[in-house]
């Protein structure tokens, strides 16, 4: 386990887990890691540790008391960008796809292994962490091959979006995929492009999370932008450019 650079301040995870001995041991292996952890055993402490600190990366199991996993990630992505891991017993297809719905970066099943975990939460940071380069997985993202007159601008600096000039308060995994459409407005990127841009170090999601992503990326845009991200059918998406139909 690699952990993060001595030379730089560790990053801080916030731990919600019910049970104490996984909670203990996840706080023990991701401390031996490298990282600072805070560690709480139900979802209302975990939404009033949020609100008092400032944290890199949230691991939420989901059958929490208080209030469970599912809402607390749906409050976290009401303000914050804060990647978020979740844990469940429940490894359906249905229930990876609510997890994701909720707004989860990645998703593990239990039982699983405290060092896989470990990974999972290294890669989620390099990930949202990294430079935009990584968000994109492809190209020079130094700057957006938009025109400055299309309706969605990213700010590359602080990975933040505006639409017609209101903030669209996107996750780390929206804003990936965003930049990458916007990369190359017009060009179709398929589901496993995007899942490649999405999790480059071979983590094992199910392609339904892209279209999870993207729909609540229309959300966000509302009716009036909702026709920017345009579906292909059975291949994948693209951006309209400034002068299609729906910007």
């Amino acid at each position: 386990m690699n952990g993060p650079s001595m030379t730089e301040p560790a990053k801080r995870i916030l731990i919600a887990e019910d049970d104490a001995n996984i909670r203990n041991l996840l706080s023990s292996y991701l401390s031996i890691s490298g990282f600072e952890t805070d560690a709480v055993g139900d979802g209302s402490a975990a939404l009033q540790h949020l609100a008092d600190q400032r944290y890199d990366l949230v691991v939420l199991d989901i059958m929490l008391p208080g209030a469970d996993g599912l809402n607390v990630c749906r409050k976290i992505r009401q303000t914050q960008t804060l990647p978020v891991l979740l844990l469940t017993a429940l490894g359906e297809e249905d229930n990876r796809i609510e997890g994701f719905q909720a707004g989860a970066d990645d998703y593990m099943v239990k039982p699983f292994s405290p060092r896989e975990l470990v990974a999972r939460v290294e890669a989620i940071l390099r990930r949202t962490g990294g430079s935009v380069r990584e968000i994109s997985g492809a190209g020079d993202m130094a700057e957006p091959a938009v025109s400055p007159d299309h309706p969605v601008q990213l700010d590359w600096a602080c990975k933040s979006a505006t639409f017609r000039g209101a903030p669209l308060n996107l996750t780390q995994s929206e804003f990936k995929i965003m930049a990458a459409l916007m990369r190359r407005p017009g060009v179709v990127f398929s589901r496993a492009e995007l899942l490649d841009i999405l999790y480059p170090h071979g983590e094992s999601v199910v392609e339904k999370a892209v279209d999870v992503h993207i729909h609540n990326i229309r959300k966000k845009l509302g009716d009036d932008g909702a026709g920017l991200l345009q579906t292909v059918r059975s291949f994948g998406y693209r951006l309209a450019r400034s002068d299609d139909n729906g910007s």
